[in-house]
């Protein structure tokens, strides 16, 4: 049996500390929360390097459960990608993803998710994408030995930015999952349709309103299919949460919605269709 639960983005409320996140998400009826680790961010990828049991303790007081967290290794994508050429990197990697783990399971969160790396010069992209898939396997037999899923986002910028792409990725690389979120492939001109093959593969959801073109935009400018969204999902049988993932960021404009405001509003509609599924033919 498909069961669909909700959480929230704990980057969504820029300024707010991850205690102020909670219990923004829980005012809204949202009883899990998202985390995001970047070095020097309010949650500092360094620190749970260096102390992931002291870290844990830190998150948990913010009072909500956790459903995933995002790992950033570097300074941007293509500072310590997990497909690095240079083998030290990816050695430093995987040590550092143990320290995570370590993390994972003393803070109860049950799913991590990574980016997939770059294309780097001197390699073609087709090599980019084998040493993302070498790299990435190792990481999901070291989370598996934890019982940590692990998961990768294609995303902007990334060595799959193409759902055709990542469908034969996936194929090919059976032990991984994806977190799904079509507003990366709508900014980069694909249709939503595009990527609901990816469903069955998708072992956590980022869900936000985009178009043609652009990453994130006002309800009234959105793009996605909202009912193809649940319909893919629970022909799929997820079993995960649905992340509303609503930023306030410079990067590819979307410091141009109002974040609470679109949150609400993605809440409402959803909640609205899962309850109404299946839906009427008529």
């Amino acid at each position: 049996m498909t069961t669909i639960k909700f959480a929230g983005a704990a980057w969504s409320f820029v300024g707010a500390s991850l205690s102020e996140s909670a219990a923004i998400w829980r005012a809204l009826g949202i009883e899990a929360m998202d985390l995001m680790a970047v070095p020097g961010g309010l949650l500092d990828s360094r620190e749970i390097e260096r102390d992931p049991e002291g870290q844990a303790r830190r998150v948990t007081e913010a009072g909500l459960p956790l459903s995933n967290l995002l790992f950033v290794f570097g300074d941007g994508f293509d500072d310590r990608p997990v497909n690095s050429v240079d083998e030290s990197v990816r050695a430093a990697n995987r040590e550092t993803f143990t320290r995570v783990l370590q993390f994972c399971k003393a803070a109860r969160i049950p799913s991590v998710l990574v980016l997939p790396g770059v294309d780097q010069a001197g390699i073609t992209h087709e090599e980019a994408v084998a040493l993302s898939a070498a790299a990435m396997n190792e990481l999901a037999a070291l989370a598996a030995a934890e019982d940590v899923l692990f998961l990768f986002e294609p995303h902007v910028e990334s060595v799959l930015e193409s759902p055709f792409e990542t469908l034969t990725f996936l194929q090919q690389n059976p032990a991984l999952k994806i977190v799904l979120d079509y507003s990366h492939f709508m900014a980069l001109g694909y249709g939503p349709g595009d990527a609901d093959p990816l469903g069955p593969y998708a072992g956590h959801v980022h869900l936000r309103h985009a178009s043609d073109g652009k990453l994130q935009v006002r309800w009234d400018d959105g793009e996605l299919d909202l009912h193809a969204v649940v319909e893919v999902l629970m022909a799929a049988d997820y079993n995960g949460y649905l992340t509303l993932e609503y930023e306030h960021d410079p990067w590819m404009d979307c410091d141009q919605v109002d974040v609470m405001t679109e949150t609400i509003k993605m809440r409402d509609e959803m909640r609205h269709l899962l309850a109404t599924y299946p839906f009427s033919q008529e």
